[in-house]
Order: structure tokens, then sequence, then C-alpha cells
């Protein structure tokens, strides 16, 4: 590793939270992200368990499922107005399995990096997580 390089994946490098309901997808998106060196994901099932770990951690960025819509776009919401340890403007992404207009209109108000609709390509979740932790 050169001096430019950004030291990845480590025991105590910052990581990105991900909300997966589904434990074989987010198992697949957690390991091809260690495999590839990417940032350390931290994996829960729902937005309850998110919650408990930001009221408790920092994180670098969010990957959250809108499997429980209201659930997930209420932790959105509590991280925009400061409500957690990490900072408001942390990078948000979203996977989705539809996204009609009143979706994308509320998504907008929260500012989402990223919207991916399942089932997505590992190319474009790798992107994402790449996305998450570069500087706007």
């Amino acid at each position: 590793m050169t001096g430019q390089e950004k030291p990845r994946g480590g025991v105590n490098s910052p990581e990105i939270l991900i909300i997966e309901h589904s434990a074989m997808v987010g198992n697949i998106i957690v390991s091809t992200a260690r495999q590839l060196g990417l940032h350390t994901l931290r994996l829960v099932s729902n937005a309850r368990s998110a919650h408990h770990f930001m009221e408790h951690q920092a994180f670098v960025g969010l990957i959250a499922a809108l499997d429980d819509e209201e659930e997930a776009l209420a932790l959105i919401q509590k991280l925009r107005t400061g409500k957690f340890r990490s900072p408001e403007n942390m990078p948000v992404a979203i996977t989705t399995g539809f996204c009609g207009t009143d979706l994308a209109l509320r998504l907008k108000a929260l500012g989402p990096r990223r919207i991916l609709i399942k089932p997505f390509k590992i190319r474009d979740l790798v992107t994402t997580i790449e996305a998450l932790t570069d500087q706007p």
C-alpha cells in the first residue's frame, strides 16, 4: 500500500451499515465487499436493529432496504435531523423492489446518493459502496 491509498476493511476501519431483510442477500453483499477489499459492512436485518447501532456508533454510510418502508424512511429522517452519532449528512443508498413517483418524492427529501432497484447487479452495488465513501 502506498501512502496515497486509504486503508479499508481493517478491524478498526469505519463501517457502512446495511439493512437487508434477506440473510442470504445480506451475507452475499458483505462477503463480496470483504473479498474486494471495500469498507467493512455491518449487516442488520431491520430498521429497529439499525436504530440501536446508530445510537451507539458512528458509521460512514448507510445502505437501507425498504422492505419495511415506513420504518426505514423514519430511520433516515432521524439521521437527517441529527438524532444519531453519525453526521446528519452521512451518505445513504436505498435498495427497493419498486420506486414509483410517490416514493421517489419522499426519498428526494431525504437526499440519498443512490437508489438501487432489486434485483441489481453486484457491479452496481460495488459502485454504490464506493460512492458512499467518496467525498461529495
